[in-house]
């Protein structure tokens, strides 16, 4: 089996914009049931971060860095590539998009479940966090 590269850091892209004002909305079109953002019912409730998602992010092991959609520049800009919400690794100074907009809406809002889609297609791309290190099958 191959060594896998280890992700430096994740970098979450909301699909909403910077500010208390966008929050407020994001929050109320969730509470609505009337979309909204996928990444952020993963990560914030209501009231802000959501434990379940603080818990899982001090297990990855890797420093979670958000953005959202109007801080968007540069190299993040060319690996998202339009995509949000997505999820970006940076691998030695590498972006790869590993997570996109359709993916993180069949997360449903569940940590539990980003948390395998995370895993799965991290090691698809023959990376690691070391937090959620899970063996390739040879």
């Amino acid at each position: 089996m191959t060594d896998r590269r280890t992700i430096d850091r994740l970098i979450f892209v909301f699909d909403a914009d910077s500010g208390a004002i966008s929050a407020f909305f994001d929050s109320a079109r969730k509470t609505l049931k009337l979309g909204g953002c996928a990444l952020c019912s993963i990560t914030h409730g209501i009231t802000g971060e959501r434990s379940a998602w603080r818990d899982c992010r001090e297990e990855i092991g890797v420093p979670v860095e958000y953005v959202h959609r109007d801080e968007v520049n540069g190299a993040l800009e060319a690996a998202v590539d339009g995509s949000l919400p997505c999820v970006v690794a940076e691998v030695e100074g590498r972006l790869i998009r590993l997570l996109d907009r359709e993916v993180l809406e069949r997360c449903r809002g569940s940590v539990a479940d980003f948390r395998g889609r995370l895993s799965y297609f991290a090691s698809k791309e023959r990376l690691r966090l070391p937090g959620l290190d899970i063996r390739a099958a040879s």
